[in-house]
């Protein structure tokens, strides 16, 4: 019998303006586009999904707070009837200069429990040269704007790996953590891809100077009391971790809409191609290595690593067991030794 997915994640590609390090499918579009969209998005939940079906739900972009008022009102409420009963996480991606106090009783209202905001730095000189439109003071704004209206499940992406990074903006970084009392921080290494405009720039990165900042980042989060839980993420409590991620990084399936959105059901992983006006989606069905593959890649991200009593994982650790190095095997569970040498782990499998 074929189980409906858990989990949603709803793509908005929309943005005021793109910044330097971005590849995602996104766009600069005028208005009647951006409401032509979000109608689209909503027919296609409601024949697609069934009341109550999600665990969690994610939107992400592009800038899924960049919509009007009266849109991310309207997404939201109709989404929202989507969720579980109890126990649900239901995310959105903002960013802080738009998160306004009427954006954020607009949230609360409609059962947005998780916020993600995308910070990447506090030094208000790089957020330019990235072509960021908020400032230092917009995120604090921010986070206060969602802490008076009760959403306290608050994360912020940062990033690490350019060139200009100092140490003393990670300790600035942190002392935001500190100050604001954020539950859940993701450290994301600048990656400088093909669709980007750094890339068209030939912007160098250093592997020197990823590592030294990453290890300085793993040095403040501890000094700061988090849980480093994946490779990228911390959080203060294990009840902040991010449930939906998890269902990435546990290859669960997840059903994806929207131009651009990626999904994963029943070993078939999909991505959602076109324009924002008709989008279709493409399939590809995975052979067993793929499948097997995709749970090594994934869940050896995660600190606790793979539990062998499920199944497709212990399936998964036998299939790759002959090429599988710095790992062992933990209370059941396959970890890898050193999270920082993941990649190690995965190379040997290719």
């Amino acid at each position: 019998m074929i189980q409906k997915s858990k989990h949603l994640y709803i793509h908005i590609p929309f943005c005021k303006s793109i910044c330097t390090y971005c590849d995602f499918v996104r766009f600069v579009k005028n208005q009647q586009d951006v409401t032509t969209y979000v109608h689209k998005i909503i027919s296609e939940v409601t024949k697609k999904c069934t009341h109550h079906q999600f665990q969690t739900i994610y939107i992400g972009g592009g800038t899924p707070n960049s919509l009007t008022d009266d849109l991310l009102a309207m997404l939201t409420r109709t989404v929202s009837k989507y969720l579980e009963r109890d126990n649900y996480e239901f995310t959105i991606e903002c960013n802080p200069e738009l998160l306004t106090t009427t954006q954020c009783a607009i949230l609360k209202a409609n059962k947005v429990n998780r916020v993600s905001i995308g910070v990447q730095t506090t030094n208000n000189a790089l957020l330019q040269k990235f072509q960021r439109q908020h400032t230092l003071n917009d995120v604090k704004q921010a986070i206060d704007n969602l802490q008076k209206v009760g959403i306290g499940n608050i994360a912020i992406d940062l990033m690490y790996g350019f060139n200009e990074l100092q140490n003393k903006d990670i300790k600035a970084a942190g002392e935001l953590i500190k100050t604001m009392h954020i539950p859940h921080v993701s450290w994301y290494a600048l990656e400088v891809k093909p669709g980007s405009m750094l890339y068209q720039q030939q912007y160098p990165l250093h592997d020197e100077c990823i590592e030294t900042q990453l290890q300085s980042i793993i040095q403040l989060m501890h000094e700061l009391g988090y849980q480093r839980y994946e490779v990228s993420n911390w959080c203060k409590s294990s009840r902040c971790e991010s449930l939906h991620n998890k269902a990435y990084w546990l290859t669960q399936d997840w059903k994806a809409i929207g131009l651009g959105s990626c999904g994963f059901e029943n070993q078939t992983y999909y991505e959602n191609v076109g324009t924002i006006k008709h989008w279709t989606m493409h399939k590809n069905r995975y052979t067993k290595y793929d499948y097997y593959f995709q749970i090594m890649l994934m869940g050896l991200r995660l600190q606790t690593g793979l539990c062998l009593s499920h199944r497709p994982y212990k399936a998964a650790y036998k299939y790759f067991k002959n090429k599988l190095k710095y790992v062992h095997i933990e209370d059941n569970h396959l970890v890898v030794d050193n999270l920082n040498l993941l990649d190690n782990t995965l190379i040997d499998l290719m």
